[in-house]
């Protein structure tokens, strides 16, 4: 694995996010997600958390993956190696760009639904589950093997 290099800065309308220190070429390792495995039952806000299974998540870790936010035209995706979830390039990324992943490949059982912020083009205007993705957008994540349940 390359050593990761990236730093957390303010997005604008969007809290915080993470951003490049150097350029990460498609399928390149850029960072781990962390945190304690939690059930489903014992969480009442979602914000942060990440679904692993169909009853558990991971907790917010306090590092640098609880800030890569959502986008609809993301430049990275989620990705298990064994129980390890990692985050990689999908397409080659530039220094200074921000990180992101569609929030709807790793959520499923999630009851959570917010409106998007992330100015892409192809904004679809709410961020949801797996189950609300356009069939399209859904088949293309599939057959990239980007949604990790």
């Amino acid at each position: 694995m390359t050593p990761a290099s990236f730093h957390i800065a303010a997005c604008p309308g969007r809290g915080r996010g993470v951003f490049t220190d150097r350029t990460y070429s498609a399928g390149e390792y850029v960072m781990t997600f962390s945190g304690e495995k939690t059930h489903i039952g014992e969480i009442s806000d979602f914000t942060h958390y990440l679904q692993i299974s169909p009853e558990y998540f991971i907790s917010p870790s306090g590092d640098a993956d609880d800030y890569v936010n959502h986008k609809c035209e993301p430049n990275c995706a989620l990705y298990f190696e064994g129980e390890t979830l990692v985050l990689k390039a999908i397409r080659d990324i530039a220094l200074g760009e921000e990180l992101s992943f569609d929030y709807g490949t790793i959520m499923f059982s999630e009851p959570t639904t917010f409106a998007c912020t992330c100015g892409s083009a192809g904004c679809r205007g709410i961020i949801g589950n797996y189950y609300s993705l356009p069939d399209v957008l859904k088949e293309k994540y599939l057959a990239a093997g980007m949604v990790p349940l």
